[in-house]
């Protein structure tokens, strides 16, 4: 027996739980069924999340994503019904080139054109914001005090409370196996389970975005790399709350979680593309010697665990949001390398107002549109870690 909806989104990832949620809170007479293949809603690319919050990035699209998200970090509880326990902490960006600096003025001016308070520091002034940091090598760095961190597990479980509040029906272990065609045209989506007929699918699926597209034979620029991290015992010697640090030099970063471990990773950006998720130890010997040079605390760390996860990345490390002109009826909502959980309200909200009102209305998403990489029309992120 085939079974219709109005709208079927595929992932129960962050990404799938704001589109499920702002369409319902457009129309709550929409059909909207989400299925996902794993036994839990979130469990992909979404449980390892390490919940960054940034408006220091060096498109405007980027920063216009952040700007458009912001409110649901600090109003969580009025819109979500839930706190997402955001915490301002600021990111703080460092480096030893100028080079590197004057892109950091770039992107600043930028963000500063925008509204957002981020501003250039002196190594003295980047100083001020954590004592043990090394900054006698650093020729400066940029710092966004609205910066902040928050929990992807709660935001997701927000979205999808409400949501099946006003009728979502969401359907775990349903994986995905095929895309129903008429023509190019899709039509539904094929599950072990039987088959749904819609006008309208929407991949939310996260690094396994382009292997939906290829059901409908298209190909989404969207790739998936793994993306380690260490948790460490909280280090007596580090403030409570201290800013996200980057050594954009390297690619090392270091923040707290919360308030109690300390999350270290970065230097794994070029590693090749694939679902691999076995931690590579060897790997972390960079991030160990990058910690020990810029934060010498950090070289005593006890490390508690680590993880790897897959994030989904775009030649230009921007998100592709919008049709698939190739294939009428299937949506795309992915690539937003690494930066989806951040962005996740303002994608459920730009792809509500594609399908409901014809064309994105609260910011122009040329930069995010699928059709960009035939035109060659990229502009690539430099705040990329």
């Amino acid at each position: 027996m085939i079974q219709t909806a109005d709208v079927v989104i595929v992932g129960a990832g962050i990404i799938g739980g704001s589109g499920g949620f702002h369409l319902l809170a457009r129309d709550p007479g929409l059909r909207v069924v989400m299925l996902e293949k794993e036994a839990l809603p979130g469990t992909g690319a979404t449980s390892k999340a390490t919940g960054g919050v940034r408006f220091q990035f060096s498109t405007e699209a980027n920063v216009r994503l952040t700007q458009l998200s912001y409110r649901y970090f600090t109003h969580d509880r009025e819109i979500l019904g839930c706190s997402v326990d955001f915490i301002r902490h600021g990111y703080l960006f460092v480096t030893t080139s100028e080079d590197t600096l004057e892109q950091g003025r770039r992107s600043v001016g930028l963000q500063r054109g925008l509204g957002v308070a981020s501003e250039v520091l002196t190594p003295a002034q980047i100083q001020t914001h954590l004592a043990p940091l090394v900054t006698d090598d650093l020729v400066g760095g940029t710092f966004c005090a609205d910066d902040g961190s928050a929990d992807p597990y709660s935001m997701l479980q927000g979205f999808l409370s409400v949501a099946k509040g006003r009728g979502l029906r969401l359907l775990t272990d349903h994986a995905v196996t095929g895309l129903v065609l008429n023509g190019e045209r899709v039509t539904g989506v094929r599950t072990p389970q039987g088959d749904w007929s819609t006008p309208v699918v929407i991949d939310c699926a996260g690094p396994h975005a382009d292997e939906i597209g290829a059901m409908a034979g298209l190909d989404i620029p969207s790739r998936p790399y793994r993306r380690q991290v260490m948790v460490t015992e909280p280090l007596p010697s580090l403030p409570a709350v201290f800013p996200l640090i980057v050594d954009l030099d390297t690619g090392f970063y270091v923040h707290r979680q919360g308030r109690s471990a300390v999350l270290m990773g970065g230097t794994d950006k070029d590693i090749k593309p694939g679902h691999d998720t076995t931690v590579d130890w060897e790997a972390f010997d960079a991030v160990f010697r990058a910690a020990a040079r810029r934060v010498p605390p950090l070289a005593e760390a006890q490390v508690i665990r680590a993880y790897a996860g897959v994030r989904d990345l775009t030649p230009d490390y921007h998100g592709i949001l919008g049709p698939a002109r190739e294939a009428p009826g299937l949506y795309v909502a992915c690539g937003f390398s690494g930066h989806g959980f951040m962005h996740a309200p303002a994608i459920g909200i730009l792809m509500t107002e594609i399908l409901l009102d014809g064309r994105a209305g609260s910011m122009d998403i040329d930069a995010l549109s699928l059709d960009r990489f035939a035109a060659g029309r990229l502009r690539a992120e430099a705040n990329m870690f």
